[in-house]
């Protein structure tokens, strides 16, 4: 038995370094296991940049450090049928980035995942954004490959909150063409990717924010910018600084400012169309609530949550029992005194020395006679 089980370990040693070689743990790379797709042959370039400088070799460098760039890391693959795949993994500061680089690179309109939460493809380029990554898929390969081993790249990154940033929400319904939205967040992508035919270009400032669209209305195209800022002050403020647009001959400008947003539209439409575009613009404030880490449901009343509610009456109770024992304590202590007065009047608390008082006599001024003065 004991040699048996020797043996057993023996063969087990011998096979592990046979299946080092056909598995591979999952790292941080997000790029494909070795030997995961029989396409994809040798790996010919790898390469992680972390420092912004290094990005002045890579295409689209500038737009990856304008959007929040923290790490960019590339492989390139031999395939199978003579071709060359590329995968870019860009890390981004948050996924508001990652949306807008991916807005501004598609070459197709952007649909959602998977592979990632939202992605473009168009022949052998696919893009896909999911949390804070971008990840860019170019080159040549059989048909189909770029989608599958984006699926892969996809789950290895895993689940991440991505939402569509809230100014994309603000955008008209009626004549609205999604495939043309554009998402900035700095100078540099407004000045590369932005279109005005009436010449107004907008000046970034801090914290702004602008996603532009292409509509169409009532046989009348143009485009809605739509420009976001931290406060009411800085929109109004920005508004005033804009003074009045310039039109060409046929291509007007409308402005419209709701809360902190400030609409921009220009084309060809007529004030009336204009007017119904601009004015379904609307900026409310939203609160939420945020009580329960577990996500448990809960009813509301009068508009708030029931665990808020508790704590609320809670405290109000709690302040009212207070309330009453004090004066339940002072009354208490009131009786005793009286009682111990009329039942003790010679108690360590009540002796003339302790209740005596000081007084201080005054009397009617008295007037002297002054002497004369010569």
């Amino acid at each position: 038995m004991k040699i048996s089980a020797y043996c057993v370990l023996l063969a087990g040693l011998l096979a592990l370094p046979a299946l080092q070689g056909q598995t591979q743990i999952v790292g941080t790379d997000y790029f494909p296991a070795q030997f995961e797709f029989q396409e994809l042959q040798k790996v010919q370039t790898d390469e992680i940049i972390k420092d912004e400088r290094s990005l002045t070799h890579v295409k689209d460098g500038a737009l990856l450090a304008d959007a929040g760039f923290e790490q960019y890391a590339v492989r390139t693959y031999s395939v199978a049928d003579g071709g060359i795949l590329s995968i870019e993994v860009v890390t981004l500061k948050d996924s508001k980035a990652a949306y807008s680089l991916l807005t501004l690179l598609r070459k197709s309109a952007v649909a959602p995942g998977p592979p990632g939460e939202f992605y473009s493809e168009d022949g052998s380029n696919l893009l896909f954004a999911r949390g804070y990554y971008l990840v860019r898929f170019q080159g040549q390969g059989p048909q189909g490959l770029e989608k599958r081993v984006a699926t892969s790249v996809s789950n290895r990154i895993g689940r991440r909150e991505t939402t569509l940033p809230s100014l994309i929400s603000h955008f008209p319904q009626d004549g609205y063409d999604a495939s043309s939205v554009h998402y900035f967040l700095g100078p540099r992508s407004y000045d590369s990717f932005s279109t005005s035919q009436s010449g107004n270009r907008l000046k970034f400032e801090p914290g702004m924010e602008v996603a532009q669209a292409r509509y169409t209305l009532n046989n009348q195209a143009g485009m809605l910018s739509l420009i976001n800022f931290p406060t009411h002050e800085m929109a109004e403020g920005y508004q005033e600084s804009m003074g009045t647009p310039a039109a060409n001959a046929g291509y007007r400008v409308y402005v419209k400012r709701a809360g902190p947003l400030l609409g921009v539209l220009e084309g060809s439409f007529d004030p009336a169309t204009a007017d119904n575009l601009l004015g379904s613009i609307h900026f409310t404030y939203a609160i939420k609530w945020i009580y329960d880490k577990n996500n448990r449901s809960t009813g509301t009343i009068w508009g708030v949550p029931m665990p808020i509610l508790h704590t609320v009456v809670g405290g109000i109770v709690l302040v009212a029992l207070l309330c009453m024992l004090s004066l339940a304590a002072g009354t208490g202590l009131a009786l005793f005194r009286v009682w111990l007065r009329r039942y003790a009047p010679h108690n360590i608390l009540d002796r003339p020395e302790r209740t005596e008082m000081t007084r201080l006599k005054l009397g009617p001024p008295k007037h002297w006679d002054q002497p004369a003065q010569n």
